[in-house]
């Protein structure tokens, strides 16, 4: 029996991967990161557990904080990032997993991001606010939204944001908070993934599989796959996709929509984080194991983490 298989990760098509490495946190997994700049991945518990994993699987930093945290945001050069506690608290942590200092808001935070180099934080609540702060936890932007945010994620080149609505509207943002496009999905959306700088959108819409956008917002199809798509990773440039479906199917998939491995897990998978490179991926289960899933790069590919 294979490592990936004792882990609970059943291949049931194509190339099986390596298991580099496992870590398991304290508690539920509340959030995973993949540094791009560092190889470094960062994970978070609902025990206020912060993870500092580096790319043997080493523990770098570990720390205990505030609970129950609910989310994670993370810069990729790895100079730190923010942790949500409870409905409304905002934590930010260096790059030792030091914390900071801390925000509370009026109401239930919904949705959080951080900028690629950790200058920006944007907040979004259930009210429809929106903030922006800079490193320093000062206010440098305040803009109203028809509708919160579920899902919220900086561009890497651009610092404009992309935001999903609970109801499946996706929405492109200026930094200064203006709309520069706004399109409905018809359906709902459980992740969403950034590649090609923003060029390339993937949502994870349910029983509509993976939805692709371009920077525009205009559809560019889907990837379908058994079950119904939950979370979704992808490399930088979108060489490679990962899905988890409600089902506990892992797909692992080329840009045009071959399906190269399928699994079928154990646990529920919480998060999931691919290479910018297209090495692999990483799995955070529910339980809170993070696997790393390894393959042979694209072609296109060079480089390691």
């Amino acid at each position: 029996m294979s490592a990936a298989e004792s882990a609970g990760v059943k291949t049931v098509y194509g190339q099986p991967p390596t298991m580099t490495w496992s870590v398991a946190t304290e508690g539920p997994l509340a959030g995973l990161r993949w540094s791009r700049e560092t190889g470094e991945v960062l994970a978070a518990d609902a025990l206020g557990g912060l993870y500092a994993i580096d790319g043997a699987g080493r523990l770098a930093h570990v720390t205990r904080g505030p609970a129950p945290l609910r989310g994670l945001a993370a810069a990729d050069n790895g100079t730190g990032g923010v942790a949500l506690v409870g409905d409304d608290k905002l934590y930010w942590f260096n790059r030792q997993l030091l914390f900071q200092g801390c925000l509370e808001h009026a109401t239930q935070v919904t949705a959080i991001a951080m900028e690629a180099l950790g200058r920006y934080v944007a907040v979004c609540q259930a009210d429809g606010e929106l903030v922006i702060y800079d490193r320093h936890r000062r206010r440098v932007l305040r803009h109203t939204l028809p509708l919160p945010f579920v899902l919220l994620e900086f561009l890497p080149e651009s610092a404009e944001l992309i935001g999903v609505g609970e109801h499946g509207q996706i929405t492109r943002l200026s930094f200064s908070g203006e709309r520069i496009w706004q399109h409905s999905l018809y359906s709902y959306a459980g992740d969403l993934a950034v590649a090609e700088g923003g060029e390339r959108l993937l949502l994870a819409a349910f029983t509509h599989g993976v939805v692709a956008r371009d920077g525009a917002g205009e559809p560019l199809g889907s990837y379908q796959m058994e079950g119904t798509a939950l979370r979704v990773g992808a490399t930088y440039g979108g060489e490679r996709l990962a899905c988890a479906t409600l089902e506990r199917g892992l797909f692992w998939i080329d840009r045009g929509g071959q399906v190269l491995w399928q699994a079928q897990l154990g646990d529920d998978v919480a998060r999931l984080a691919v290479h910018p490179l297209g090495f692999g991926m990483v799995v955070g289960l529910q339980s809170g194991r993070i696997l790393r899933l390894d393959w042979t790069p694209p072609a296109s590919a060079s480089g390691g983490g």
